[in-house]
């Protein structure tokens, strides 16, 4: 923790961003390759230790910072910009949040990440209804998380011995188990509780949609799972309800994505329904589901970040997001479109994407918690695949929109940023018996 502190500081000084990014690359592979330098740091104690959910996540956060600083370089007051990066990375990631034990010390730096992505929107968002955008973000976590720690007091007067591994099922009943499961379904999120996502999204800077689409999303999930195994008894009467509604809304969320103009909307809403499935996945209770979705919240923190990044890029040229006229595009720049095809197929979950090993093992659990849902499911997946190859052919092809701004070239580091997103999300597969 003292060199992230040291990194902070460097952070004022402007020529330090290729010093913070390597840091990033360099503690990325330290952890990842398990150095015995690091063992000090996964040691568990009674607050904090490593757990697979705990691993995977942190991995993936650290990869995304990595490279969180290269669509970044032009951003204004770039100090200012780092020092709240860093602020973010220094909550989120290291013991606070994946490698709490505790569920108050697990509530309180849940909580305190909103911070540094509101000051992200409010500061280099777009000036359109950036404002309006934070308060959404701010209102819908807020209100959903007081009655979450109030049920915490409740349940246990001792906080600082309130574990995840204890049993309190015996003293929890259905008001228990909506208040403290709604406050991760919102952060997902739930269909009927996802209107503020697309609005952050619309109105965040790229490095604000990459946090939220790799890393904030994760939370969720990582929340989800560590509830479940608190009041276990109670899912097995009530998880019938929220599954239902996350299928229907999948089904309504897919069709509303053929209805969008807007590129960033459009993606919003697919990782919308990529969520939901997560959600189905975790409520079957049983190891496909919890295997399934730890598999799909990694490969969409990567498939769905390199599709804001294409969206960006986009942005930069036509000075517009518009769908209408993105339009054309392997007529220009050829090299970008493959780019296009490479992230769209990822996210239709196609062969190796990592996408694609988490849906079929959810499909599984879906199957064996209720089997006549599978074609429910099927309808859904071919949804998913036209929604995506609507948003690959109708920005490759058609008539293209007269503007001179895409005469500028696309720099190295755009193409390097993408490669990141896509080999990981493609050969991770490689690996797989890790998630086994």
């Amino acid at each position: 923790m003292l060199v992230f502190f040291s990194m902070i500081f460097l952070s004022l000084k402007i020529n330090s961003l290729w010093l913070v990014q390597n840091f990033f690359f360099f503690f990325f592979f330290f952890f990842f390759l398990k150095n015995p330098m690091f063992k000090f740091f996964l040691k568990k104690n009674f607050f904090f230790g490593k757990k697979m959910f705990s691993y995977f996540f942190f991995i993936l956060g650290i990869w995304i910072f990595f490279f969180l600083y290269i669509p970044s370089l032009n951003m204004k007051k770039i100090y200012l910009y780092i020092f709240n990066i860093l602020k973010f990375m220094f909550v989120l990631n290291f013991f606070f949040v994946f490698f709490s034990n505790n569920y108050i010390f697990f509530y309180i730096f849940y909580e305190i990440n909103l911070v540094p992505i509101i000051i992200l929107i409010y500061g280099w968002g777009y000036p359109y209804e950036r404002f309006k955008a934070g308060f959404y973000l701010f209102m819908y976590m807020i209100f959903f998380s007081l009655p979450f720690f109030f049920c915490l007091l409740l349940i246990n007067n001792n906080i600082f011995i309130f574990m995840y591994y204890y049993d309190y099922s015996n003293n929890l009943n259905y008001y228990y188990y909506i208040f403290m499961l709604m406050i991760f379904l919102v952060k997902m999120p739930l269909f009927m509780f996802h209107i503020w996502l697309p609005k952050a999204h619309v109105e965040a800077p790229i490095s604000g949609s990459m946090i939220l689409a790799g890393i904030m999303l994760k939370l969720g999930g990582f929340g989800i799972y560590h509830i479940l195994m608190l009041i276990f008894k109670i899912n097995l009467k009530f998880n019938f309800l929220i599954i239902s509604l996350s299928l229907f809304g999948m089904l309504i969320l897919s069709l509303v994505c053929f209805f969008q103009s807007d590129l960033k909307i459009l993606i919003a809403y697919s990782s919308v329904v990529h969520m939901s499935l997560v959600i189905i996945g975790f409520l079957t209770l049983n190891n496909w589901g919890f295997c399934g979705s730890l598999i799909l919240m990694v490969g969409h923190g990567l498939c769905s970040s390199g599709l804001f990044c294409l969206s960006n890029i986009c942005y930069l040229r036509f000075k517009s997001r518009s769908i209408f006229l993105n339009k054309g595009l392997i007529n220009i720049y050829s090299f970008l479109s493959l780019w296009w095809f490479l992230l769209c197929s990822s996210n239709m979950s196609f062969p190796p994407s990592f996408n694609l090993f988490g849906e079929l093992m959810l499909l599984m659990s879906l199957m064996i918690w209720l089997d006549y849902f599978y074609m429910i499911y099927f309808l859904l997946m071919i949804l998913m695949f036209l929604y995506s190859l609507y948003l690959y052919l109708y920005t490759q092809y058609g008539k293209i929109f007269n503007n001179l701004n895409y005469l500028i070239y696309i720099y190295l580091s755009e193409y390097l940023l993408l490669f990141l997103h896509w080999m990981p999300l493609n050969m991770i597969f490689l690996i797989m018996e890790l998630f086994y």
